[in-house]
Order: C-alpha cells, then structure tokens, then sequence
C-alpha cells in the first residue's frame, strides 16, 4: 500500500483559508465603455459591436477534505510493514510537542499551474522537528525518504482563467495576508492511497496521538 503522513488542519481553518484565498483572483475587468451610435449610424440603422469582455480570473479550490500538512510519503509498503511503521510512529509520537500553528499569508505560485497555498507561521521548528522525528522512524524500518520535502503550507487549489488564457503576470506570485485562528495539532494521521474510479482516493489508515502541553494550550486563546 501507499502510505502517507499528514497533519490535517481544523475544518475552521480550512474554511476561512479558502474563503480568503478568493481575493486572489481579482474581480473581471470592466468591459470597455463604446461610443454611442451616431446620427448617421441611427438613420442607417448601423449598430456599434458587442464590446469585448477581458476574461477573468478564478480559484479552483480543492475539496476542503483533501487540505492537509505533508509530512512524509513513505512509498509502497506491505501489510505487516505498514502497522510496524505506525507502532513505531505512536510509540515515539508520545513525545513529541504539538506545536501551535496558524496560516499566515496565501500565495499563488508563479509558474503554471499557479497554486494557491496557506502558509503557516507560529512554531515553525515545531513542525520541522515533527518530520525530522518521523524521518528517524521511517529510517530505523529501512525507509529513507526525502528530508528536503517538507514545506509548513497547505495546498488550497490553483489560479486560472475562466478562457484557458495565461494567468496574468500581476496574479502570479501574489498574495494576501490572512491571519488565521491558532491552532494545535494533536496527532498524525497516516493516509493510505490506492487508485479508484480514475483517480486517487485517499483514507485514514491510523492516527497517531502526539504529546499536548499545558502551555501550547494555553497559546490558543
């Protein structure tokens, strides 16, 4: 199977992160203003042309279920070896703080396809230490992954246009601040991925409890 870790964000989170990431797609230009048809157009009974409407700019959000933090993608895995790795996982977890995190700022990509993503501010080396503690795991049951694949966001869609035209250069690369609520992870959820119906379905195999500290909780109010 197919197993990965991921930190899944409150639904709240979520919800106003996408609502926001929305005015990264700027409202449809006016149309241009046309003169209006003069006396010898009216007599001939000519008419000025439609005037041309400049496409517009939209997000194409994901489905809200699929938001997540990657940790680690663990590649394929029998059986046996899948619950081993999640036995190790949950034994170590336990120790492992639960940092307080928020989303920060939404940025579009500047290449195609031009993704929107939240990124995360708060205990950044909280988050960071949770992927290399899962690295070490993953190495001790012959799994080396890819230590350079963390980054602290969440994937929430893409920008594009509603004619298929090129995105713009002013949309590319931009952002919009978004101070979103604090929140605590409390464990890692390991997805299992299996192909189904032309894509990829995605579901919880396990969750992996991680250690809660009275002051971290308190960093939520």
């Amino acid at each position: 199977m197919q197993l990965h870790a991921v930190i899944v964000p409150p639904p709240g989170v979520v919800r106003a992160a996408l609502e926001a990431a929305r005015d990264l797609a700027p409202p449809p230009p006016a149309p241009p203003e046309l003169p209006k048809p003069g006396l010898v157009d009216r007599l001939l009974g000519r008419s000025r042309p439609d005037p041309v409407v400049p496409p517009a700019a939209r997000l194409v959000p994901v489905d809200p279920e699929t938001v997540f933090l990657r940790v680690a993608k663990f590649g394929n895995l029998t059986t046996p070896d899948a619950a081993a790795l999640a036995e190790s996982l949950a034994t170590a977890a336990a120790s492992w703080p639960s940092p307080v995190v928020r989303v920060g700022r939404l940025v579009v990509g500047t290449d195609d396809p031009f993704d929107v993503t939240a990124q995360l501010e708060g205990d950044l080396d909280g988050l960071r230490a949770i992927h290399r503690n899962v690295n070490e795991v993953a190495e001790r049951h012959r799994l080396y992954l890819d230590r350079r694949s963390f980054r602290s966001e969440l994937a929430l869609g893409s920008i594009e246009m509603e004619d298929g035209s090129a995105v713009p250069a002013e949309i590319a690369g931009s952002e919009v601040e978004h101070r979103g609520p604090n929140w605590l992870p409390y464990h890692l959820t390991l997805l299992r991925s299996s192909f189904a119906g032309g894509g990829t379905v995605l579901t919880e195999y396990a969750r992996i409890d991680l250690a809660e500290d009275a002051e971290e909780l308190g960093a939520l109010g």
